[in-house]
């Protein structure tokens, strides 16, 4: 017969706060808590899934399910926050590096893509060259305008002019 476990009525992991021992058992002989959510919710966790230990390997439970749903989601939505705010100050860095190379209206167009969405508008410039080595404007469907042969590449400005073979050699 498994040892009687620790009383941990009571205690709170996250929003969960221990209200009741449950008469089940896992595989491993951990004795299951009913547990109360601060949004009101129960749910029914093994005793090995509650812990206060953040840096801990083993995944912990903190919210009833509604609630763990929401926080996935708002931590996606950070993480996808911060990324966007990386790709915006690179492309600020690399335009800010083009300025008198590039046509000033590629300048004045946004940022990255969702920075164009946000505008409403369908181009936007990063300062960066496509897979063939395009510098030119993208739509936000994805694409580059020289790829798509509606705006010739400014690489070709930038690109120092290549002496001929006759001219190295004398």
């Amino acid at each position: 017969m498994p040892s009687q476990p620790r009383n941990r009525v009571g205690e709170i992991y996250g929003r969960l706060t221990v209200v009741r021992a449950s008469g089940r058992r896992t595989k491993s002989g951990n004795a299951f808590w009913w547990c109360r959510c601060s949004c009101g919710r129960e749910r029914e966790v093994p005793g090995d899934k509650l812990s206060k230990n953040t840096a801990r390997k083993k995944p912990v439970i903190t919210a009833c399910l509604v609630c763990s749903r929401e926080l996935q989601v708002e931590g996606v939505c950070a993480k996808n926050d911060r990324e966007e705010r990386q790709r915006r100050d690179n492309a600020e860095r690399q335009r800010e590096a083009l300025k008198g190379q590039v046509p000033d209206s590629w300048l004045r167009l946004p940022l990255t893509d969702a920075h164009a969405r946000e505008l409403g508008q369908v181009l936007f410039f990063r300062g960066s060259c496509c897979l063939r080595g395009h510098l030119a404007p993208y739509r936000i469907n994805g694409g580059c305008l020289a790829c798509a042969g509606q705006k010739p590449s400014a690489h070709t400005t930038l690109r120092p002019n290549n002496t001929s073979s006759a001219e190295r050699r004398s």
